[in-house]
């Protein structure tokens, strides 16, 4: 039995638009998890990463082709849909592979996947004991005596059973990550933390909050591993590729400030600190001077907040259960403690005017983080936000979804639960990063730590202006030589580009 994995890329064009420049690949944890359990059964295994490789469909085709797999699967998020589709399609159409997806876009979507026989099956929610059970019978499963197995649609047209969540986090085998070993030196940190090799980790599963912008693909109940098993791990893989930082991608931890002291006495009781760093996404109201001083002394070098708003009115549209002095709160504890901090905010959440989207600039300005980031309101499948303006209102095509970008200006739906325009956004998001990004303090630490990246994003800011000029003063002498057919062009361009938005 052979196994390929792809791990697809979004188009950074769309999808972070003037900051495509910035993106930075990590280790896709879900690659880890299913080859590990894929080990089990088979050594023939192959693992692609497009966010390093960034191969176009042909490319990309011609790979497999080459392999040609017995099983394929791909991982599908809402901007990776389009590619992804037409991928699975000509694999196995032309390759006959046995297609498999899995991810938050294919779990929402996994019955219309199957009828539109795009895959042959669709891993809902958690995958390890589902795709465990799919290889286990793939035999019988080739041959087309489909088994009801819990947590997967077929091909064969079966209703789901939705498995139940995987109790004991500590029987999941630790990641494969040597399918990805060729890719490791393109795996960059977090900034600003400093370059160094760096692994991916989950600690939890699950979040019982209910931010309206999120989706919990891994369901409302919170599971967390045992501080033994998570520190067996780190130890695992400091001492078999010397790995210097640990991101953790928990979308909640520490789940509670008595939890996360506990764990961290232990992590630091086993001299984590020592030999790695880590960093985390955190809630804001757990955070006080007592566990940002045993984050510090346990390994965690930064914290990402959650922060999205600079307005309690904001933060209580977006259902995120917090105050904003809550966040100021937090933010001095970590610092006070030596820990740097991230601020992660959103624009053009429901009820948001341009006051209050100002207010949030403002209000991330004022706390000094050492990085903030902005992102566009985007209305997701199987958020709350999907559910409630998306949902039976609009007849996508497949190429859409690469345009439900936190950057882009154009998106196929109306922001109707904001009357700040899409096009006022990005402007006020570019404005955002350089406002509570452009510091003295900052400037410093990234000369630093990461000047080879610092001097890369120079060139590349400079690059463009000049193209940018070069365009301009082209477009100038083409309206001189032929300004008829100049603004025909013009004109048809913009039509176009709205017909995209009113065909739909």
């Amino acid at each position: 039995m052979r196994l390929l994995f792809f791990n697809p890329i979004p188009n950074l064009g769309l999808s972070l638009g003037a900051f495509r420049s910035f993106y930075a690949p990590m280790p896709p944890l879900w690659i880890g998890y299913l080859g590990a359990i894929a080990k089990r059964y088979t050594n023939d295994i192959l693992a692609i990463d497009n966010s390093i490789e960034r191969l176009d469909l042909q490319s990309v085709f011609s790979r497999i082709k080459e392999y040609s797999p017995d099983i394929f699967c791909i991982s599908v998020l809402t901007q990776t849909a389009s590619f992804a589709y037409k991928l699975a399609r000509a694999v196995k159409e032309n390759i006959g592979s046995f297609v498999i997806m899995g991810g938050p876009h294919a779990s929402y979507f996994a019955q219309e996947i199957i009828s539109r026989k795009i895959a042959d099956a669709v891993v809902i929610g958690e995958g390890e004991e589902t795709f465990a059970e799919i290889l286990e019978n793939f035999d019988d499963i080739r041959r087309g005596n489909f088994r009801n197995i819990d947590g997967a649609v077929f091909f064969s047209g079966e209703e789901v059973k939705r498995r139940q969540r995987i109790r004991d986090l500590n029987s999941i085998p630790f990641p494969a990550w040597e399918l990805l070993e060729k890719y490791f030196r393109y795996y960059k940190p977090p900034a600003p933390i400093k370059p160094g090799s760096v692994l991916t980790f989950l600690a939890s599963r699950g979040c019982p909050y209910s931010c309206n912008f999120c989706m919990v693909q891994l369901g409302r109940k919170y599971t967390i591993r045992s501080p033994e098993n998570i520190c067996d791990e780190i130890e695992h893989f400091c001492d078999k590729y010397g790995t210097e930082h640990f991101l953790f991608c928990d979308p909640l931890f520490p789940p509670s400030k008595n939890k996360g002291l506990e764990i961290l006495r232990y992590i630091n009781k086993r001299g984590i600190q020592k030999i790695t760093t880590w960093s985390i996404e955190a809630r804001v109201d757990i955070i006080d001077y007592e566990l940002a001083v045993a984050l510090r002394e346990s390994g965690c070098n930064l914290v990402a907040l959650g922060i999205e708003g600079g307005d309690d009115l904001i933060l209580k549209n977006v259902n995120k259960g917090i105050k904003t002095e809550q966040v100021i709160y937090a933010v001095r504890a970590l610092k006070k403690a030596g820990i740097r901090t991230m601020g992660l905010y959103m624009l053009g959440t429901p009820g948001e005017n341009e006051d209050l989207t100002i207010k949030t600039i403002k209000f991330a300005r004022s706390l000094k983080t050492h990085g903030a980031k902005f992102a566009i309101t985007v209305p997701y499948p199987g958020t709350e936000l999907y559910e409630k303006y998306i949902k039976d209102k609009y007849s996508f095509s497949d190429d859409h979804w690469e345009f439900f970008s936190p950057y882009t200006d154009s998106p196929p739906y109306r922001m109707i639960w904001t009357s700040v325009s899409p096009k006022k956004l990005v402007k006020f998001q570019k404005m955002a990063y350089i406002l509570s990004n452009i510091s003295i303090r900052n400037i410093a630490i990234y000369l630093i730590e990461r000047p080879s990246e610092v001097f890369g994003t120079l060139v590349h800011l400079l690059f463009g202006f000049f193209l940018k000029v070069l365009t301009k003063f082209r477009v100038s002498l083409r309206f001189f030589k032929h300004p008829n057919k100049f603004i025909v062009f013009k004109d048809y361009g913009a039509k176009n580009r709205y017909l995209r938005q009113d065909s739909i």
